[in-house]
């Protein structure tokens, strides 16, 4: 059998690869877009959506989150029913030692270039009735959003489709086609080749399986994330909203993560951490968690990090204990050590790029497709993509 043969050819269908296939085929070429499963699989069409701003460093990562935040804006007018709501968020805290370290958050953040503030708990109704009578205060950014993530790839997936890309799916890739420093295409389970000019592999936290048989595996860590969902409810949230165990997350300078107060249920499993997020999603459900583990591949939600989101949630917003729980998951995604993606439309071999380490591809993944599909493209990207290449790690991890 002959083999097919294309301009490019994306391996993964999640949010980011999905965003490259369908901004390349804008670009005029034959592309197809291939998945072990389907578009959205993984960690895209599992995870509850959230854009935050508020957790990230100063520097680069401000000024990418920044313009990938201004990109989530015109994707929203090109798809405007894909869930997107630009609703602001708020980082709650229950006790009242957390308001001390809340200050030093708020300092931090606008040292950072966000305009955040420190709300109280009259304030805090203002901007969210719902919430309990433990909630004392509450960190305030308007530029944080919510958006559902799978609607946005089907979305993409159905544009790429109608505009003459080929969705190969499911189709397992078992190595990549390439000799001396040339990548070809990609060899698929039982042997078919699919021939490409460029090979972008943007299989998430499954990249390194491609690229480290080639020297150019990723120095990422999978961590597995959990929610669940509830509802639907009689109410709204108005912002996407995370509580005082986010602190831990990210924490200000001074501020020992160690000290700070743990609801028993975060001591169920120490290898658990929580970042204790909610929002409403379009169709009147809650969609929260997340508990988190860092070197996990396993996406099954477990009892422990089922249990911090039941509890802890309760405590902020009362009215969900009383809600049908419709569904419970996890999904894995890539961290790198500094959180940011590894973008490289020159790796060293000729005809292979990497798009993948999207740790944040709600805020970002669509954004790194477009500029990784303007590159390729002989287009300059409006974001300089040459900080995001996988050589500012002094090593790479061999999954």
């Amino acid at each position: 059998m002959a083999a097919r043969t294309y301009d490019a050819v994306v391996v993964g269908a999640g949010i980011a690869g999905t965003a490259t296939a369908t901004c390349l085929r804008r670009h005029g070429m034959s592309v197809a877009l291939l998945d072990a499963r389907h578009p959205g699989w993984g960690a895209s069409g599992r995870n509850p959506g959230f854009l935050w701003l508020q957790t990230k460093a100063p520097g680069l990562a401000m000024r990418f989150s920044l313009a990938a935040r201004d990109y989530a804006g015109r994707v929203a007018a090109q798809f405007p029913d894909f869930g997107f709501r630009d609703s602001g968020g708020l980082i709650l805290y229950r006790d009242e030692a957390m308001a001390a370290v809340a200050r030093a958050f708020v300092a931090d953040r606008n040292a950072a270039g966000l305009p955040v503030e420190l709300v109280d708990r009259t304030a805090l109704l203002d901007l969210c009735p719902q919430i309990g009578p433990d909630v004392s205060g509450a960190v305030w950014n308007p530029l944080d959003a919510h958006q559902d993530t799978a609607r946005l790839v089907a979305l993409m997936a159905d544009e790429f489709g109608s505009n003459g890309g080929d969705i190969l799916a499911p189709a397992r890739v078992s190595r990549l086609d390439a000799a001396g420093s040339t990548c070809s295409g990609v060899v698929l389970e039982g042997g078919e080749t699919v021939s490409a000019g460029i090979v972008v592999v943007a299989a998430g936290p499954w990249s390194n399986e491609l690229l480290a048989p080639l020297g150019l595996a990723i120095d990422f860590r999978p961590t597995r994330f959990e929610a669940a969902s509830a509802g639907p409810a009689p109410f709204r949230l108005g912002p996407v909203v995370a509580g005082q165990s986010l602190f831990r997350f990210f924490t200000p300078a001074g501020v020992d993560p160690d000290s700070l107060p743990r609801d028993p249920t975060e001591r169920l499993s120490p290898e658990l951490g929580f970042t204790e997020q909610i929002a409403t999603a379009a169709d009147g459900t809650l969609k929260f968690g997340c508990a988190y583990q860092v070197g996990s591949t396993s996406d099954q939600a477990t009892v422990a990090g089922q249990a911090m989101a039941f509890s802890i949630m309760c405590r902020n917003f009362p009215a969900l204990a009383g809600l049908p729980l419709q569904a419970h998951w996890a999904g894995v995604v890539a961290q790198t050590p500094d959180t940011l993606p590894a973008m490289d439309v020159r790796c060293g071999v000729d005809g292979l790029a990497i798009n993948a380490g999207h740790f944040s591809g709600n805020l970002a993944g669509a954004f790194c497709g477009h500029l990784m599909a303007d590159a390729l493209a002989g287009t300059a990207p409006e974001f300089d993509i040459s900080a995001f290449s996988r050589t500012r790690f002094a090593s790479a991890a061999v999954s």
